[in-house]
């Protein structure tokens, strides 16, 4: 009777040390999967931070000025490029009148 409890208690002894193995095991996996998740999180937000920073940049309204100084040609507008209300082209507001251009 002795000796089957003792080798009952010796494989339930066993099944416990390897299921403390495999959940030790699990954890540690997960614990590096963590990890690595905390470094990309951090690199992501070290990414946006630069981003933010350059973005900050592009958008100085002195910088924008000096692009557009120096790569368009923008001029005041000239009295003589405007037109009067007579230059614009008539509308056609019947339907008919559509079909008769389309023909």
């Amino acid at each position: 009777m002795i000796r089957r409890s003792m080798v009952l208690w010796t494989i339930l002894a066993s099944l416990f040390a390897v299921a403390m193995f495999l959940i030790k095991h699990e954890v540690q996996v997960r614990e590096a999967r963590l990890d690595a998740l905390h470094r990309d999180i951090l690199a992501s937000q070290e990414a946006i931070q630069v981003l933010r920073a350059e973005w900050s940049y592009l958008n100085q309204p002195v910088r924008i000025e000096s692009l557009i100084r120096r790569h368009m040609d923008l001029r005041p507008t000239d009295t003589t490029q405007l037109g009067g209300y007579d230059a614009l082209p008539v509308r056609l507001s019947d339907a008919s009148d559509q079909t008769e251009v389309a023909q």
